[in-house]
Parts: structure tokens; sequence; C-alpha cells
């Protein structure tokens, strides 16, 4: 018995035997959006549902559009607000970042609560390089379109990818914490 266990272990560690992948019947694998979504990465055209939290790659914050109307992002260390859209008591249908890098919330009318790009008009923002970013996972390509990201230092970014040979952040909920 010892020998047949020890001679499993030796091909196991040469990968000559592989293990069996366990699938869950029903379930199926995971698509490189859904693979981004999971770690804080939105491509164009995502849907926010209501009251489903949305995390950062390393699981310290989260942004969730509650059913209240507003668009928050928590701190999961206490669960502390640490921005929000301020739209709270407001009919939000659905909260969608857009194909063309705007980030929006929609009332039943379809008319626009909030927007992104308003929101960096009264926050004066100018376009301003970016600092090096975690690349998405693999198998998504960049485009001119844009990228939500929900940063591990907390802060909401949207990125515009390959302007001007480089990445550039054309909004920010400002909401960053110092390590």
């Amino acid at each position: 018995m010892k020998k047949i266990i020890l001679f499993l272990c030796v091909y196991l560690m040469m990968g000559l035997v592989t293990m069996a992948q366990i699938r869950v019947p029903g379930k199926a694998a995971e698509t490189p959006e859904q693979e981004m979504v999971r770690k804080g990465f939105f491509p164009p055209n995502t849907v926010f549902e209501k009251d489903k939290p949305y995390y950062s790659e390393d699981k310290r914050y989260y942004v969730t559009c509650q059913s209240d109307g507003n668009f928050v992002i928590y701190k999961v260390a206490g669960s502390k607000a640490i921005w929000h859209t301020n739209s709270h008591g407001r009919a939000v249908k659905t909260c969608v970042f857009q194909g063309d890098a705007n980030l929006v919330l929609y009332d039943y009318a379809g008319k626009a609560v909030w927007n992104s790009k308003d929101d960096a008009k009264r926050k004066e923002w100018t376009i301003l390089h970016a600092n090096p970013i975690t690349p998405p996972p693999t198998g998504y390509k960049l485009t001119k379109h844009g990228l939500l990201i929900m940063q591990s230092d907390g802060n909401l970014v949207i990125y515009i990818f390959g302007n001007i040979s480089s990445d550039w952040a054309v909004w920010s909920s400002g909401s960053f914490e110092k390590y």
C-alpha cells in the first residue's frame, strides 16, 4: 500500500497524472467579463444590480447601487460609507457604466439622476495622467471606451485606454484612502 501511495505521489508531482477537475452540475465556467467584475473591473455597458456589493480586487472596499437610489462606496472594515452620489430618496431604476465611459443613475422615466461627466465638471476635473493600474484579467481587450475600476485604495475611477499612447483617468470618486 505504501508503494502505491508513493508511486501516485511521484507521478502527481511529475505531472504525469492529473487530478480530476470537480465541476458543479449546472454551473457554467466563469467568463472573462464575469472574472473582471468579480475583481472590481467593470467594462462598458455594465449594469449594477440593486443592493449587490461589487468588491475591489482585495475585497477591502465595495460599491453598491442601493435601493434608496444612492450609489455608495463602503469600506468593508466597519461597514463605513466613504463616498456616495447623494441621490438617496430618488427613484433610481438602474445604474450603468455606459459605452461612452459615463457612469449614470437613471430614474424610471429614463432621465439621468446623476452622472460622472457632470460630477467631473462640478469638481473642475481635468483629464489627468493616471498612475499604472492593475491590468484587467486575461481575455479582456481594453478599448477607447474605458473601464470603471473599484480600486484597492477605495477610489472608484474611470480610465480611458489608448489615448496619446497612454492611459488616462477621466473621473474619480476621490474616495481613496491612504494606507
